[in-house]
């Protein structure tokens, strides 16, 4: 059986995929929500801990006070007092100094100097006469402290150790329990969501079935005779190649050669006049792109990038990545407007996922940062790691180098790899910066006019007539 079906089967089949989805989505949340309450616990009781530091060296300040040398003490004690007072003269003799300025410009240097010297000369001898005061109120001493306060104070430092050491334990055992009740709590609501799950997918995965024939296990993406017309113009014309998971897949070819035109072919943007799209899905089923609707496709872990770039430039970096990961946002309208537990649920969880995101990418220092006025470098890697938000299994990236630098691009390309290589992805990369894309590339396919001229390693590509012909055209015979 095939997903050929039309109205109210049709309509039926997209029901069973949403109620699939919902399922997987609640159990990957449930996992990160686990972790994250993990991760909120420490915070907590961190604070809770430095609370207690904080209350203990107060409570010990003035026994550690008591079993210090008197000499000390009293040092410590004019040191701290005299910094405050040469804080205070700071401003006044920034003015005297000003002053001084103005008067040597009116009335000539040696007025200026006069002036100096008469104002700062009070306020040295302020401070002079402080200091003999200060000396006098905590004077130098060669006394030891008694040997009972040294035992006071031993014995008080002890005892809130002691109770450092116990509230930690207590924190850790707080913790265990906690994460404890809540794991029974959500493995309960997991048994639901897996059972809806399995049974979903069961029956979609036999739906699917047959859907793309002798489909390789290493293959993520078919692209099998796909036309794509526009009034009679033939933009992608009776296109076919296969993606391999987790490489990195190049398209090439001249301007307007359909590459784009393709990019919206198989995220459903445009519908293709002919042809198929078959998707092996974070699922493992394999899929017919052309039954999903383009927002709908982002659910089956394809996200792609613009050549142009689409950010809330008003908004932080963080918020920015939040937005990409509006799919995942459950709550409705009635949650949202009450600010309920589930909203501040998912937007921890989702906030947790961002930073880590933004710290893989090295853009944490941006993070509370609008985009507006960041370097054009840095609004790509930011574009690009708003698209890890969906946790995609494929990305396609439409000229991501397009208005980058020579270093710029370098980075990209080491970008790429990372991406490829730590959030276990398979790219698609349509470029018309060869360095770029035979420099990153496993595979690269070349069109010209719709058409496929060849497909393969870099080298190959390099070296193939056609594609030679495509980029620089005809050799012309020499007479």
């Amino acid at each position: 059986m095939g997903l050929k079906s039309k109205g109210n089967q049709s309509i039926g089949l997209q029901g069973v995929v949403r109620k699939r989805d919902k399922a997987f989505d609640q159990l990957a949340f449930n996992e990160k929500y686990l972790a994250v309450s993990g991760r909120m616990i420490d915070d907590k009781q961190k604070k809770q801990i430095d609370l207690f530091r904080l209350a203990s060296q107060k409570k010990l300040y003035p026994l550690e006070q008591a079993a210090m040398p008197p000499g000390v003490v009293h040092e410590t004690r004019r040191r701290e007092a005299l910094e405050v007072l040469v804080e205070k003269q700071r401003m006044p003799r920034r003015a005297i100094e000003q002053s001084a300025r103005r008067l040597a410009k009116k009335s000539g240097e040696p007025a200026g100097a006069a002036y100096r010297k008469e104002k700062l000369g009070a306020l040295d001898a302020k401070l002079e006469a402080d200091q003999r005061e200060l000396l006098a109120k905590y004077p130098e001493s060669d006394a030891a402290p008694s040997a009972d306060a040294i035992a006071r104070y031993e014995k008080a430092q002890k005892e809130e150790d002691q109770k450092l050491q116990e509230l930690v334990k207590q924190c850790e055992t707080d913790k265990q329990n906690q994460l404890e009740k809540l794991g029974k709590k959500l493995a309960e609501k997991n048994k639901k969501y897996k059972a809806i799950f399995e049974s979903t997918n069961q029956r979609l995965g036999a739906l699917y079935g047959g859907e793309a024939g002798a489909f390789h296990d290493d293959t993520i993406m078919r692209v099998q005779n796909v036309k794509m017309y526009f009034s009679g113009i033939k933009a992608v014309d009776d296109l076919s190649f296969d993606i391999k998971e987790g490489e990195i897949f190049g398209l090439i070819g001249p301007n307007g050669a359909g590459k784009s035109t393709l990019f919206n072919c198989i995220t459903q943007f445009y519908k293709a006049t002919s042809g198929t799209i078959y998707y092996r899905d974070k699922f493992n089923n394999i899929v017919d792109l052309s039954h999903y609707k383009s927002h709908d496709v982002l659910k089956t872990g394809i996200a792609r990038t613009f050549q142009n770039l689409e950010m809330v430039l008003n908004v932080s970096v963080l918020d920015n990545l939040l937005i990409g990961a509006h799919i995942y946002y459950h709550a409705n309208l009635f949650h949202q407007f009450l600010q309920t537990k589930r909203v501040k649920d998912e937007e921890r969880v989702n906030r947790a996922l961002a930073l880590d995101i933004l710290e893989r990418m090295q853009l944490l220092e941006y993070k509370d940062v609008p985009p507006a006025g960041l370097p054009y470098g840095v609004l790509k890697k930011i574009e690009l790691a708003r698209t890890l938000m969906t946790q995609p299994r494929l990305i396609i990236l439409d000229e991501p180098a397009a208005g980058l630098n020579d270093v710029e691009t370098e980075d990209l390309a080491e970008i790429i790899r990372q991406v490829r290589r730590d959030f276990n992805c398979t790219i698609i990369l349509v470029e018309h910066d060869m360095n770029l894309v035979m420099n990153v590339c496993d595979t690269v396919c070349a069109i010209s006019f719709g058409k496929k001229l060849a497909v393969g390693t870099p080298e190959e590509i390099q070296n193939s007539p056609l594609v030679q012909e495509a980029y620089l055209g005809e050799k012309e015979e020499v007479v």
